[in-house]
């Protein structure tokens, strides 16, 4: 299995700060084509950028990704829900 990382609530969180994708990039210090990549799944962000886009976005990992492990030979995909910390116990 392999594990990705998305970044599926990007777009969302860009638009709502009133964003272009390039403004967004000037702010990261990133290439332009890098951020629509980002907000299709073309491309998956590092660690460093994870980082980076919560940091700016104020915002947790669950805000602003999904992890997803997907089987190489099927190409099947489960989706990794959070664990729910505020569970009584």
């Amino acid at each position: 299995m392999n594990v990705e990382v998305r970044a599926t609530g990007l777009r969302s969180m860009r638009e709502k700060k009133g964003l272009t994708q390039r403004e967004l990039a000037q702010h990261l210090s990133i290439s332009q084509n890098y951020i629509p990549a980002l907000e299709s799944g073309a491309r998956r962000p590092g660690p460093k950028l994870r980082q980076a886009l919560m940091k700016f976005f104020n915002v947790n990992f669950e805000e602003l990704f999904e992890v997803v492990m997907v089987n190489p030979e099927s190409a099947q995909e489960q989706r990794l829900e959070p664990r729910d910390e505020r569970r009584a116990g």
